[in-house]
């Protein structure tokens, strides 16, 4: 290996390591399963869930306690951060199906979540 990629490959694992890095700490996105949602919902250790799919979904049901803000606003990200949520608590999100979910995953870290679940399969799965 020549200086040029150790160089290079110093640089890019500096890189890959800061930007797991947010406000000075770390932050994770984890997937979670519908049985390990259920599981620790049940036991009511799960103290933030935010719901990101439109008005007239939710209107078809929604998870009991969790928060709605649609993906889709403008303002997404602002009026997250009005909602005062507790960024170190762990954050689980979900839609229809786990596509927007996943997205606002990555939303709430660049906002300071320290953990953030994506509920795979979505409220279709869940119900």
């Amino acid at each position: 290996m020549n200086l040029k990629n150790i160089l290079f490959f110093n640089i890019l694992f500096g890189f890959l390591f800061l930007s797991s890095c947010v406000n000075g700490q770390f932050s994770e996105v984890k997937n979670m399963t519908q049985s390990e949602f259920k599981k620790t919902y049940d036991k009511r250790k799960l103290a933030q869930i935010l719901d990101v799919r439109t008005a007239k979904e939710i209107a078809e049901g929604k998870i009991t306690g969790a928060a709605e803000l649609d993906y889709f606003d403008p303002e997404f990200k602002k009026k997250i951060e009005a909602m005062n949520f507790d960024k170190s608590k762990p954050m689980v999100v979900y839609c229809a199906a786990g596509g927007r979910s996943s997205k606002a995953t990555n939303i709430l870290v660049d906002l300071g979540f320290k953990v953030v679940y994506n509920l795979e399969g979505g409220y279709s799965a869940y119900k």
